[in-house]
């Protein structure tokens, strides 16, 4: 972990209430909120560096384009045997994701529906389609800053700090 005196800027607070994650990917910053305000991390204000996917602008659009999904999720399960510290799953892809993707000729109907039922059931994201899956906030640092698939990651004593207080259904906002 990088000493308190560079400690990076927390992201701008979230629009929602409760417990909130924020990611700025631009920035390549994560901050955790409570009500809008910052709340207390292992060592200050709780704003960790982060690295994204080696293709960091932009949506998630598809498997392997190492693209870090932006908007909002939730997180659907905790990882303690991640390969990568550990790790807290987001619900990508998303209703969203597949009605576009199947709009634009992507996914067919079959697939887009699997990936709606399972957004509307609130569990793990249909995985094994054309949009790409299994995105997480995981340990394994923030250095250099490009390293993922498409994953956020940050220090892995962070990471046990993150795992601690967030549950799941947490939001997690990914700013652009």
């Amino acid at each position: 972990m990088l000493p308190l005196l560079f400690a990076p800027e927390c992201p701008a607070a979230p629009d929602e209430a409760g417990l909130v994650v924020v990611v700025d990917k631009s920035d390549f910053v994560m901050g955790v909120f409570r009500d809008r305000v910052v709340v207390p991390g292992p060592d200050g204000p709780a704003c960790f560096a982060i690295a994204l996917g080696a293709s960091p602008v932009g949506d998630k659009e598809r498997r392997g384009d190492e693209r870090t999904p932006t908007g909002t999720f939730r997180v659907t399960n905790k990882n303690p045997g991640s390969a990568f510290h550990l790790s807290l799953g987001l619900d990508y892809p998303q209703a969203r994701h597949a009605e576009a993707a199947f709009k634009a000729g992507e996914i067919d109907a079959r697939t887009r529906d699997r990936v709606v039922a399972a957004d509307d059931a609130g569990g793990m994201p249909a995985r094994d389609t054309a949009l790409g899956g299994d995105i997480y906030l995981h340990g394994g640092g923030a250095y250099p800053n490009y390293w993922t698939d498409g994953c956020v990651a940050v220090a892995n004593d962070q990471m046990d700090w993150l795992y601690a207080k967030v549950g799941k259904g947490t939001t997690v906002v990914i700013r652009e």
